[in-house]
């Protein structure tokens, strides 16, 4: 009997005739599937280990019920990967010469993990950097990374001011350092790869309901089938409803998301996969509140997390509907020379109204002025596409992976912005609300039009030479043009990178990296008129990564240099101008892993040192730490399932996140009424969570900041600061069939 998923490599447990190992079948064998994926995760770990103790026991037949001997279980398991973003190859962890880290299908829901910095927590040297709150902004290695940085299926995804779903994805893969020698144009610090998922050979629907503080209401599911006898044409739908409110008053979302996917395996060698997405958010944002009362000392008081800057009954409203069809090709012209191309189609429409945010530092720090943002209106489009060509050859002992790709994208749109100054007064220790009719003195009907685009072509090498060395080789060259209206600029850069690998054992190897990035600063304009050269990025690196055969710990230690060059400073001379005379450098070390002793327990972990700093400004000074930067943070997330008697499937889980103080802003090193150093206190939040496995349920109950801890996760201004979220309860059942 073979019991077996179609995945890379098989561990094969040899069994006598009378069977020598224990397979616990007969309660279980219904979960078809399931069933396999459980025996590789359970089992892989210890495969041989356990083959070697493993007692004669009969299984039982799934029909009868009666014993059946098994000569032979083949369990194939999922061997660890890189993440494929960052050689745009498959290729094993100990040869990819770069810091990368992968948040599994399998975190994310034990987690409960609903919003994208959640589940980059999980990540070392990821921090939040938002000031707002409510958004998907994040810091990687010290560095802003929020924009340009976050690549859907391996493509750029525009999603600034707004938060990704995360129910349609697989993993979440974190790609450290610069990246621009593939992708071009990007931040220093890395970028965030969403991969979604994907039509899978079995048949299976999954039903999730949710609910939780805060009027959370979830329902979603996962429908999965092969539409032909052969299994060729394979569709999958991934579908949410979600309606939440927020701790903030006068604040919450609603959700529809739709994502269908379609796979046809042409042949043997062909196949193609059609991704869509449909989705419509209704949301009432929150404002960030001022820091005296949060933050920093007020005489009133402390300001409640619940504080809503907004109207009661004319809300902060943000509409935002986007939809986008592309799809991921790939040929195999023979098992050494493969095509692929991915290409995607997007369309979105924001609309901001009614959005209240504090203006300046009131003088009795009680009653502060508000500016109105909005009407604001966006519409536009997105196309990417990536085509690449790999081939591998061998020349005496060494055998390359070439890579030659080419990607173009690009990105219009228009829009009309309105601000007014205000003030619409507030008294946030006592405040009235009711302003129904709050609208701009002005109206600002100017139509803006922008557009980005960039085309660039690259190569790569990775060669491995014997059986320890792997080298990787490789650069791009860019175009890359943007600006609004007539004033658009054209930047031309090439980016190398360089990385070596060296096994010390077949389970431990080290690495060294060399790479630099690029990233177009046209909107900023010296006196003289011209637009400004892109900033320059340079990234050295070294470190160990272990990755044993039986999958029971995979760990990384990274050491690392990033500096920021070339950066838009501004102008003592010339206000309103700028230079290019900045610099910044983040020095750290990171550690992080995963350990599963035994089937039963898992244990995650992850923690950086950085030490960001400004480097030469024309406005800040040297040696300055750069804003919302902890020195160190952490993350801890163990759990345990209860593997036999009545007991079992329960399991119970515990997290920790920890980061050290840091300062608010770099304008403000002292803040602006007590003249005192503006910094924002370390602080530590626990999560826990218990679930329940049965047959086809699952129930979960998840806790998250368990002990309701009032914590600033981001940066923050005198006037701007966002408190992180209260504790919360959320518990869900999911349906498997």
């Amino acid at each position: 009997m073979r019991l077996s998923l179609s995945d890379p490599f098989a561990a094969t447990i040899p069994v006598a005739p009378k069977a020598r190992a224990r397979a616990r079948l007969a309660a279980n064998t219904r979960r078809g599937s399931a069933l396999a994926l459980a025996l590789s995760t359970a089992l892989a770990p210890g495969l041989r280990a356990r083959a070697a103790e493993a007692e004669a026991a009969p299984a039982a037949d799934a029909a009868t019920g009666t014993a059946v001997t098994l000569d032979e279980v083949v369990v194939r398991g999922q061997r660890r990967r890189e993440a494929g973003a960052a050689l745009k190859l498959d290729a094993p962890a100990l040869e990819t010469p770069q810091a990368v880290s992968t948040v599994t299908r399998e975190t994310l829901d034990a987690q409960g993990v609903r919003r994208l910095g959640e589940a980059l927590r999980n990540v070392a040297g990821v921090t939040s950097n938002d000031v707002y709150g409510f958004f998907d902004g994040f810091n990687i290695r010290g560095f802003n990374a929020s924009a340009d940085a976050t690549y859907l299926d391996g493509l750029l995804w525009s999603n600034s001011m707004a938060t990704t779903e995360l129910s349609g994805l697989d993993r979440v893969e974190v790609v450290k350092g610069p990246a621009s020698g593939l992708y071009g144009q990007g931040p220093l610090s890395g970028l965030v790869n969403l991969v979604s998922k994907r039509p899978q050979e079995q048949r299976f629907v999954t039903l999730d309901l949710a609910a939780g503080s805060y009027g959370l209401r979830e329902v979603g599911i996962d429908a999965n089938s092969p539409l032909d006898r052969d299994g060729r044409v394979l569709a999958r739908l991934n579908a949410v409803y979600r309606d939440q409110d927020f701790f903030v008053d006068f604040s919450g979302a609603q959700r529809k998301y739709l994502a269908p996917s379609l796979t046809w395996n042409i042949g043997d060698a062909t196949s193609i996969t059609v991704l869509g997405t449909w989705q419509r958010d209704r949301i009432n944002p929150w404002s960030p509140i001022p820091a005296y009362g949060s933050a920093l000392a007020n005489p009133h008081g402390r300001l409640p997390r619940h504080l809503a800057i907004n109207e009661r009954d004319a809300p902060a409203e943000q509409n935002r509907d986007y939809d986008a069809l592309g799809y991921s090709f790939e040929h195999r012209f023979s098992e050494r020379l493969v095509l692929r191309q991915s290409v995607r189609y997007s369309e979105f429409h924001d609309r901001w109204d009614h959005w209240l945010f504090v203006a300046g530092v009131s003088p009795d720090l009680r009653t502060f002025g508000r500016f109105y943002y909005g009407p604001y209106e966006e519409r536009g489009h997105d196309l990417r596409s990536d085509t690449s060509l790999s081939w591998t050859m061998s020349t005496g002992a060494v055998e390359h992976r070439w890579l030659l790709g080419y990607d173009y994208s690009e990105r219009r749109s228009s829009y009309t912005n309105t601000f007014d100054p205000g003030p619409y007064d507030l008294d946030v220790f006592a405040p009235v609300y009711g302003r129904s009719g709050l609208r701009p003195a002005f109206v600002d009907d100017t139509r803006y039009d922008q557009a980005a685009r960039q085309r660039g072509i690259y190569l790569q090498d990775h060669a491995k030479i014997g059986e320890r060395t792997t080298l990787t080789l490789g650069g791009r060259w860019d175009v890359a043009s943007s600006g609004v209206g007539s004033g658009r600029v054209e930047d031309r850069q090439f980016s190398p990178r360089a990385g070596l690998t060296y096994a010390l054992r077949p389970e431990l190897a080290v690495y060294l990296n060399h790479s630099r990035s690029f990233a177009p600063q046209g909107s900023y304009r010296s006196f003289d008129g011209n637009a400004l050269p892109p900033e320059r990025g340079v990234n050295n690196e070294i470190g160990l990564k272990l990755a044993p055969h039986d999958g029971r710990i995979v760990a990384m230690l990274s050491m690392f240099e990033l500096t920021r060059q070339d950066m838009a400073s501004e102008d003592p001379q010339h206000p309103n101008f700028y230079v290019t005379r900045g610099e910044q450098r983040s020095r750290g070390l990171e550690l992080e892993g995963q350990w599963r002793p035994r089937a039963d327990w898992e244990l995650s972990f992850a923690y950086a040192w950085t030490q960001a700093e400004i480097v030469r400004d024309q406005a800040l000074p040297a040696g300055a730490r750069l804003a919302g930067v902890p020195r160190h943070s952490a993350n801890l997330w163990a759990r345990y399932t209860v593997p036999a008697g009545p007991l079992s499937g329960l399991g119970i889980a515990l997290g920790a996140h920890a980061e050290s103080e840091r300062l608010a802003n770099n304008y403000e090193p002292l803040d602006p009424v007590y003249q005192r150093p503006f910094r924002l206190k370390g602080y530590t939040t626990f999560d826990a969570a218990l679930s329940y496995e049965v047959a086809r349920w699952d129930a979960r109950l998840n806790f998250k900041n368990l002990f309701d801890k009032r914590y600033i996760p981001g940066g923050a201004s005198s006037d701007r600061t966002a408190f992180g979220e209260p504790r919360t309860v959320v518990a869900s059942v999911q349906w498997k069939f």
